[in-house]
């Protein structure tokens, strides 16, 4: 495998978070890690919970879907939307 390849590859993946991190309208960053080979996101929430909510997970659609899943389950939307 070539280092060109996987450079367009990781490019790829980072536009990728770029979009992820746009569609959650700053309530989120979120990464590609090249080293990991991960996606990361780290809420930006305004009341956080201890320890701070970080996922992660190799396919951006399951780190989407596990950022929905920790959203419910700190009742995020609730406070963003004013509904539950």
């Amino acid at each position: 495998m070539s280092t060109g390849a996987m450079d367009e590859r990781d490019e790829e993946r980072r536009r990728v978070a770029e979009h992820i991190e746009w569609q959650k309208q700053g309530a989120w960053v979120v990464l590609w890690g090249p080293y990991t080979r991960r996606f990361w996101a780290f809420a930006r929430w305004p009341v956080i919970p201890v320890g701070g909510v970080v996922v992660h997970a190799e396919d951006p659609d399951l780190l989407y879907a596990e950022m929905r899943y920790v959203e419910r389950e700190h009742d995020f939307l609730r406070w963003r939307y004013g509904r539950g």
